[in-house]
C-alpha cells in the first residue's frame, strides 16, 4: 500500500470523526495498524502535515472547466454538512483549531486559504466575464467573501440545535445569488 492509498484511507474516516481523534483511531477506522501510520509517517504531526500538505496540493490552481460558474456551484456543493452530526462538525473545528495552535500546520492552512483564495477569483473572474455574475465588486473580493461565509456558516452550523439550517452551501450559495 502507498502513502497516497494511507492517507486516502485516514482522510475519509476523517469525515466520519466524531470526536478528536487519535493515531491509533485513526489507523483502526481506516483497517490499519498504528505501527504502519508510525512506520510511514512518523507521528501524528507527521501525519496531519502529510493530510494538510495532500490537501493543498489538492486544491485547483485554476478553473478546471470552461463554465466558471457552474464549478463554483459545484464547490459551493462540496461545502455542504448535510447529514453530519453536531459533534462531527465541532470535531472539524477542533481539527482547524490544532491547525491554528501548530506553526507548521498554520502555515499550511493559510497557503491553502490562499491557493482556495486564488482559485475562487479565477471562477468569479470567468463568471463576471461570461455574465454570469454581474456584480461589479473585484473577484479578489467576491472570492474572499465566499471563503469567509463558508466558514463562518461552519461555526453557525456547529451550534445549531439543527446543523442543516446553517449549511454552509445555502450560505454560500445565497450569498453569491445576492451577487447575479
Amino acid at each position: 500500500m502507498t502513502d497516497e492509498q494511507i492517507l486516502d484511507r485516514v482522510a475519509s474516516t476523517l469525515g466520519d470523526a466524531g470526536a478528536t481523534w487519535s493515531l491509533g483511531g485513526a489507523a483502526a477506522a481506516a483497517g490499519l495498524h498504528s505501527a504502519t501510520l508510525i512506520k510511514r509517517f512518523g507521528s501524528r504531526h507527521a501525519l496531519l502535515v502529510a493530510l494538510s500538505r495532500r490537501w493543498v496540493d489538492g486544491i485547483p490552481t485554476a478553473p478546471t472547466t470552461v463554465d466558471g460558474h457552474r464549478e463554483l456551484l459545484a464547490w459551493i456543493d462540496s461545502l455542504s454538512t448535510h447529514g453530519s452530526t453536531q459533534v462531527q462538525l465541532l470535531a472539524r473545528l477542533d481539527m482547524v483549531v490544532e491547525d491554528l495552535r501548530d506553526p507548521e500546520l498554520r502555515d499550511l492552512l493559510h497557503k491553502g486559504w490562499q491557493r482556495h483564495l486564488r482559485y475562487l477569483s479565477a471562477l468569479v473572474d470567468r463568471a463576471q466575464r461570461a455574465g454570469q455574475i454581474s456584480s461589479a465588486a473585484p473577484s479578489p473580493l467576491v472570492a474572499q467573501l465566499l471563503l469567509d461565509s463558508a466558514h463562518g456558516s461552519l461555526l453557525r452550523a456547529a451550534v445549531a440545535p439543527d446543523p442543516t439550517e446553517a449549511d454552509p452551501a445555502h450560505a454560500v450559495h445565497n450569498l453569491l445569488e445576492t451577487l447575479r
